[in-house]
């Protein structure tokens, strides 16, 4: 108790309070929640980073640049670098996570920019939305992160269902990549890419046909290039042949089975690529045999590729032109490789009776007058080609089967035989003394009119002395005298038709002299006309 009698107070022990956030934290923390759940959900739902390299960035923005697949946005350009050695530039992208999978080894990328061509006007878009990567998914199963843009769009996306093939062809021609090809008339594919061979003597340009298109390539199918028009004369008039108006401005080419029941190509099989469909749908040279042609006249307008013709039907075509000296006559010729089909040479009981046979046809033909001979194929561009026809005049020939290749016996064209007739008429002619006999036609009728003019006066002296039918006869005499004399006179028909006569001689002559020069000049003229006189 204290002095004053009061007790003091009791201490009571009280348990320790709990920590109470205050109300005006709990919406701070309920914040930083929700962020790190939606930076947790971020995190899970980002794609993969790729990167991409490129010849030129041209085009390409970080953060804005969208990366497209079928038109939908599966990624974004994040950074754009050039590479260390300076060669092009490397983007680093960030995909969407629904396209982790389809990153595949052959997956390909692209830049999309506003392109013209000769047949097509492509993404036009980007004018307004700006440079975009266009991608390509592929079919191999490994991933890959790291890829080499395309520089362009490929021509096939690899989801179309078709076949791919190979043509080989001596030149690339009006060809580009994506050049349709057609198949009678109706587009069915597209060239996707070309490329030289090793060797560097030949083009090898990769196809690619559209399903179900692509089960009409068979073994046996021909390609042939379609670009341009093709103009053809015969007797039905001018044909004129195209098969679209992309396959006239960016070329293209077409195809057709030969055997329509021929077994379906394979993939990636390798075709020859033709020039001209009746190229590719000739009879093939599979089985043909070299023969030497020797033609003593020019073979301006035979080319490589020329037709050997038998009356209409093709045997074989031109594969080689040199220049042949003869030792023995020291005489230059012109030496022409031909490829024959036996087959369709010596068909019938020949063909049949085997090659031995073959060769007795042949030696028959030429025993009955087989010759080959340079003819004109086309009137206005005046290309040759060799014709095998029967000439019983020709000279006697045989066919020396021990050279290699065989030599067929070869005669003038029927321009070189003209050309020659003309001569040797023009050789005649120049001996013929057209003025000698001109003069001494004066000569004759200068001396028969003296002696006219001498019988006149003998009558007039005779005509005084005789009587009678003396004189009656006389006069007759003097009246065929006087017919002679005017027969004889300067301006008299008989005269005046002699000299037409002979100047009409000489104007032939000089015609037939100036035909045989021009002819030797110009040979083409018998075929094409007289040539226009340049100023």
């Amino acid at each position: 108790m204290t002095e004053s009698g009061q007790d003091l107070p009791t201490a009571v022990t009280e348990p320790p309070r709990r920590f109470r956030i205050p109300l005006v934290w709990i919406i701070p923390v309920v914040a930083a929640l929700i962020g790190a759940f939606l930076a947790v959900r971020s995190y899970l739902d980002q794609g993969p980073t790729i990167t991409i390299a490129f010849s030129s960035g041209k085009g390409l923005e970080a953060g804005k640049t969208r990366i497209k697949y079928k038109d939908v946005d599966v990624g974004q350009i994040e950074s754009v670098a050039l590479k260390r050695d300076g060669s092009g530039v490397v983007a680093t992208a960030r995909m969407v996570r629904e396209v982790a999978d389809l990153l595949v080894s052959d997956t390909r990328f692209w830049a999309v920019r506003a392109q013209v061509s000769g047949r097509t006007i492509t993404g036009l878009d980007t004018l307004l939305s700006g440079v975009y990567v266009g991608m390509d998914v592929g079919k191999a199963a490994e991933a890959r992160r790291d890829f080499e843009a395309l520089p362009e769009a490929p021509a096939v996306a690899f989801d179309v269902p078709g076949t791919a093939y190979v043509l080989n062809a001596e030149t690339l021609g009006s060809l580009d990549v994506g050049a349709p090809i057609f198949y009678r008339r109706i587009e069915v594919g597209q060239v996707t890419g070309f490329r030289l061979d090793p060797g560097g003597k030949r083009i090898e340009i990769p196809v690619f046909i559209k399903a179900p298109y692509d089960r009409f390539v068979t073994a046996d199918t021909r390609f042939w290039h379609a670009s341009g028009v093709d103009f053809k004369f015969n007797a039905d008039g001018v044909q004129v042949h195209a098969e679209s108006v992309a396959s006239l401005l960016g070329g293209g080419l077409a195809f057709q089975a030969r055997d329509e029941g021929a077994a379906p190509a394979q993939k990636g099989q390798a075709f020859r690529l033709f020039r001209t469909r009746d190229d590719a749908m000739k009879q093939g040279l599979d089985g043909s045999v070299s023969y030497v042609m020797r033609f003593e006249e020019s073979v301006r307008g035979l080319s490589v590729g020329a037709p050997v013709d038998f009356r209409g039907v093709t045997l074989g075509e031109v594969t080689a032109i040199d220049v042949d000296f003869d030792g023995r006559s020291a005489e230059l010729g012109m030496r022409v490789v031909v490829d024959l089909y036996p087959d369709r040479l010596a068909s019938g009981q020949g063909a049949k009776a085997g090659a031995g046979s073959a060769r007795q046809v042949i030696d028959r033909m030429v025993a009955r007058g087989l010759r080959a001979q340079l003819r004109s194929g086309n009137l206005v561009s005046g290309q040759l080609y060799v014709a095998l026809d029967f000439f019983p005049n020709a000279k006697p020939a045989q066919v020396d089967w021990s050279q290699s290749p065989v030599v067929l016996p070869t005669t003038k064209a029927s321009l070189e035989e003209l050309q020659a007739t003309l001569n040797r008429l023009l050789a005649k002619l120049d001996k013929v003394p057209i003025e000698e006999i001109g003069r001494d036609t004066r000569e004759a009728v200068a001396t028969l009119t003296r002696t006219l003019t001498e019988a006149e006066g003998v009558i007039r002296r005779l005509d005084g002395v005789l009587s009678g039918e003396v004189q009656s006869t006389l006069a007759e005499a003097r009246g065929a005298l006087a017919e002679g004399r005017r027969l004889l006179a300067t301006d008299a028909p008989l005269q005046q038709d002699a000299r037409a006569a002979l100047q009409e001689l000489t104007r032939t002559a000089q015609a037939l002299r100036q035909l045989a020069d021009t002819l030797e000049r110009h040979p083409e003229a018998l075929l094409r006309g007289k040539p226009e006189e340049k100023p």
